[in-house]
């Protein structure tokens, strides 16, 4: 999900008269800023003998930590259900308890090789944090559950390996962090879907041979969803 935010960066490059020469798109992965800076750096890495060094711009985030957050707890015996109709045509009740309130502490490198593109690419990012920008996304599939997720920019930083000597290439390297307020749910459970209620009812109960009446509840219609409108069919048979 964070990765998406974006995947849609580009850069703009100028002939000298100041029309436009070319423009591409940022590349984002996943992985440590040190991982893409040594294919910078360097051709052969390991056993692995790349024809060509890595280019600048480009993008890598990483989740760095995850903290509980005590104060968006909720209440722990509360359930989500959905209902789910399989191949066969039979509905499904899908429930899950409450999610756990998580945040993800994620850090974003923007490394690029000259000031004017690290400044195109953090003028795309920055005016759509103020601090908070939100996502919505599927939190669950199989519970159904979609919510606006707030990812708030916490700071930048700016690195730049011009100290090096005449061999490395120079990489100018903007840190980005942000706190993404999510959830982790649990295992989910299938608890079928109950259709029919029989009850036997009688003096001498729990014995079902006395019982003096039974009590049988359906659905009306029968075949009716729980998202449906639909009323009881309620017999009572004496015994």
């Amino acid at each position: 999900m964070f990765g998406t935010v974006f995947n849609d960066i580009s850069v703009e490059r100028t002939k000298a008269d100041g029309s436009r020469d070319q423009i591409f798109k940022v590349p984002i992965s996943y992985g440590p800023k040190e991982k893409y800076l040594a294919r910078v750096d360097s051709r052969n890495i390991g056993d692995v003998d790349y024809s060509v060094g890595m280019s600048l711009p480009r993008m890598s985030f990483e989740i760095t930590s995850m903290t509980y957050d005590a104060i968006r707890k909720l209440q722990k015996t509360k359930r989500h259900k959905e209902h789910l109709e399989d191949q066969t045509g039979a509905t499904h009740v899908i429930t899950g308890y409450t999610p756990v309130p998580y945040n993800f502490d994620v850090e974003l490198n923007v490394m690029v090789k000259n000031s004017d593109d690290g400044a195109q690419i953090l003028e795309q990012i920055m005016p759509f944090f103020s601090p908070e920008f939100h996502v919505t996304m599927t939190e669950s599939k199989a519970l159904g559950i979609k919510r606006d997720i707030p990812i708030i920019m916490n700071s930048i930083t700016t690195s730049d390996t011009y100290e090096g000597d005449m061999i490395t290439r120079r990489a100018l390297i903007h840190t980005l962090t942000f706190s993404i307020m999510g959830f982790v749910y649990g295992p989910t459970q299938n608890i079928g879907l109950i259709r029919e209620v029989d009850v036997n009812v009688g003096a001498q109960m729990p014995d079902p041979q006395q019982s003096d009446l039974n009590i049988d509840i359906k659905p009306n219609p029968e075949d009716a969803n729980p998202e449906d409108d639909f009323g009881f069919t309620t017999t009572v048979t004496d015994l």
